[in-house]
């Protein structure tokens, strides 16, 4: 059976993060790697770790929580608002994820790639690896980016030593120095970036 398309881009979703009223987070999606990303020439080869599955940011009461994450077809449990926030594309901004093994690694930041000259002593956790959630997993990962984590309801989350699987290096405490090692500028935003690399944004146009 294939997989469900992922609500338009700029469909904003409810996200509730308890029972108390008005304790919501608001998912915007982004973009669907298969009908909106894959379909513009040249797309990189990276996309295709997240074939079936929506870019999507989480905002909470205007801030942002989550700039950007891969969640699967999973969105189809949330209610839509009636009105959809236009997406423009120079504003996408993409997980990082660290691909390869030791000297071989990679920062792959969207479409983006830079060499990561790590040695063989250096564990990359899960939560830098490439994946895709689901909606209960970003519900708790919102939690945990508020700094609610205490609220999560599952035992293993409370354990000592577990990683938040962000699927993100952004994210990661302690691993944002990844970038200087990849040598990518702390002051670079990722429109930037792709531009730099020839995958500049506006490639993808909005479908708003």
């Amino acid at each position: 059976m294939s997989p469900l398309a992922p609500p338009l881009p700029g469909t904003v979703l409810d996200l509730s993060l308890s029972d108390a009223p008005g304790d919501t987070a608001q998912v915007r999606v982004l973009a669907g790697t298969r009908r909106d990303l894959l379909t513009v020439p040249d797309p990189t080869p990276v996309l295709r770790f997240f074939l079936d599955a929506a870019l999507v940011e989480v905002t909470v009461r205007g801030r942002d929580v989550i700039p950007g994450a891969w969640v699967d077809e999973s969105l189809a449990m949330l209610d839509a608002r009636p009105h959809r926030a236009p997406v423009d594309p120079l504003g996408l901004r993409f997980p990082a994820v660290v691909l390869g093994e030791g000297s071989d690694s990679m920062l792959a930041w969207g479409e983006t790639s830079w060499p990561l000259p790590l040695d063989g002593s250096v564990r990359v956790p899960d939560s830098c690896r490439p994946g895709v959630h689901r909606v209960p997993e970003l519900r708790r990962l919102t939690l945990s980016a508020l700094g609610r984590g205490d609220e999560v309801a599952l035992t293993r989350w409370h354990q000592e030593g577990f990683e938040v699987p962000w699927h993100d290096v952004r994210l990661v405490p302690h691993a944002q120095w990844w970038f200087d090692i990849a040598q990518v500028p702390r002051t670079m935003r990722y429109a930037d970036a792709a531009r730099a690399q020839g995958r500049p944004l506006e490639r993808f146009l909005p479908r708003s």
